[in-house]
């Protein structure tokens, strides 16, 4: 990014970032009502959608917690599947396969890809634990929102997942995120410590004050329209960025980026539509239900408990109209041993039962497809269908992990991938890879048992084969042996940098031919000297019996 410039007052730029948090805020309105639903059912973390401050929102406490368990189940799910750091959960390849199959060009994006997913780590960046709560917010809402930041101070890559009461952004023709406004608030000397001196003079005051009175500030992204490449500053970066302060509309800081740094990932969105939904609008009505039953149940519990009673006069009613665990009641029978008190009767009950409220779990549950997420419990299953159940759960999952992909994970690796190649953390690629595209491959669980899978049939194969083949050596022909190692290597997940090219086998198995033919030439080169001096000395044998 671009260094700092000078501080502006009533900035246009401030304008139009404050004037387009307004317009887009405004488009989705009736969105913002169904989020409010959600969050208050099945993500009460979230919150304050139509609120200036989201933070200052009262927490919710929903009286079940079987949809958030739910939800929280599934992202997790996500999490797994998607980007577990467990796991080499993506790869880099081009687009030409033979390119792929080249081993320098495999051992280079093999280096590339393990140096991105250092960068990931928790010693460089908090891409994990923020990733953990953009699948939260997609499981939920359907949406998520995430940004990142160089910090070459720290050396350090900040990941951010921001709440979607705190920003907005709009979409292209393409339905690509082309521009993006967060409304945030600061502390001022919070603010201080982020922009310095360029801040307008009251905020600095309030500062030195020690006045702890939030301000606003808006941080906006947009395409540059002045964008030139190779030019030095804000106008060689494609993306522009501003950092505006709502007190007096000062513009603090005009910076750049080279890619898009935010990304708002969708789960199911209609065509030209910005804002989608998730599984938790499709529990919602479930979840309404589910609250609903559980308030009436505890009421109902509540009233046979404690029920209201029921008094002729307030005269008649000692202590303040309370009855206490063994106390006396005088007034509370006449002297004809009629009872001058009585409880109100509402045993008519709400005809609820137990089996009702389980199905709105277990509709809440499939809305967040739990029969396929938690295999925890279920003993005896056999890797066939453990595999089966991968199988099904990457197919259903098809269509939204794809979006999840190309919105979120595919453009954050790339422009991880621009940012190391920028700092010089990524070796120069061979010379055949010249203006080459790159893409991004996924190593998802289901692809990872399907590999396994086609690892354990091969060895199978071998096991068949080899005894066969002592009987009949031709059966040992058909086998290609690096076809072999690379498919075995590719199932067990062998980093590249192990295998050498077949190149440098074919090499060293000549060499190792040479050595043995100069072995077996020497061999019967002495083999031949020992012949010949044998043979002189029979001859000399010979020589000397004629000479007798």
């Amino acid at each position: 990014m671009s260094d700092l410039s000078p501080i502006r007052e009533k900035a246009e730029e401030a304008q139009l970032a404050r004037r387009r948090w307004e317009e887009l805020k405004n488009d989705r309105s009736m969105h913002e009502r169904d989020w409010e639903s959600i969050a208050e059912l099945i993500r009460p973390q979230r919150g304050g959608f139509s609120s200036d401050n989201h933070t200052d929102r009262q927490l919710v406490k929903p009286l079940s917690s079987a949809p958030i368990s739910a939800q929280s189940n599934f992202a997790a799910g996500l999490y797994g599947q998607l980007a577990n750091p467990a796991n080499r959960w993506f790869g880099l390849a081009t687009d030409d396969d033979d390119l792929n199959a080249w081993h320098p060009a495999k051992l280079w994006l093999d280096t590339c890809t393990t140096r991105i997913l250092n960068s990931f780590a928790a010693a460089v960046s908090p891409f994990y634990s923020a990733t953990t709560q953009i699948f939260s917010d997609l499981a939920a809402f359907g949406n998520g929102a995430q940004y990142d930041e160089v910090v070459p101070a720290e050396r350090r890559i900040l990941d951010v997942t921001l709440s979607l009461a705190e920003v907005v952004y709009d979409i292209d023709g393409f339905g690509r995120v082309c521009e993006v406004v967060r409304r945030f608030t600061l502390r001022p000397a919070a603010a201080m410590s982020m922009f310095g001196g360029a801040l307008p003079q009251k905020v600095q005051d309030m500062a030195h004050k020690g006045i702890t009175d939030k301000v606003t500030f808006y941080h906006h992204v947009l395409k540059n329209d002045d964008w030139r490449r190779g030019m030095l500053g804000v106008k060689g970066k494609a993306w522009a960025s501003r950092y505006c302060c709502e007190i007096e509309e000062a513009l603090v800081r005009e910076r750049g980026y080279d890619e898009m740094p935010f990304f708002a990932p969708r789960w199911d969105v209609e065509t030209g539509a910005i804002y989608g939904t998730g599984p938790g609008f499709v529990a919602l009505a479930s979840a309404r239900a589910h609250n609903r039953m559980d308030d009436a149940t505890l009421r109902a519990a509540q009233m046979a408990a404690d029920p209201a009673v029921l008094a002729p006069d307030k005269g008649d009613w000692p202590l303040n109209g309370r009855i206490r665990p063994g106390a006396v009641v005088y007034g509370g029978m006449n002297i004809r041993g009629q009872r001058m008190l009585d409880v109100l009767n509402t045993s008519a009950g709400i005809n609820l039962t137990l089996q009702e409220k389980q199905q709105k779990v277990e509709e809440i549950r499939d809305a967040f497809h739990y029969t396929l997420m938690n295999l925890a419990g279920r003993t005896g299953m056999t890797a066939t269908e453990v595999m089966t159940i991968n199988e099904e759960r990457a197919r259903l999952w098809a269509p939204y992990q794809g979006r999840v992909q190309e919105e979120f994970l595919a453009p954050k690796v790339m422009r991880r991938f621009s940012i190391l190649w920028r700092n010089g953390q990524l070796p120069p690629p061979p010379e055949e890879m010249a203006d080459v595209g790159l893409q991004v491959t996924y190593q998802s669980a289901a692809a990872a048992a399907a590999k396994s899978s086609q690892g354990a049939s091969t060895v199978r194969l071998l096991e068949t084969l080899l005894p066969l083949a002592q009987l009949k050596p031709r059966i040992a022909d058909r086998l290609d042996d690096d076809g072999l190692v690379e498919t075995l290597a590719d199932a067990y997940g062998t980093p590249v940098r192990v295998l050498r090219s077949r190149d440098a086998a074919d090499q060293l198995q000549q060499q190792r031919e040479q050595m043995q033919q100069a072995a077996q030439m020497a061999q019967l080169a002495q083999a031949g000297a020992g012949a010949m001096k044998d043979a002189a000395s029979a001859g000399q044998a010979m020589q000397a019996q004629e000479g007798m």
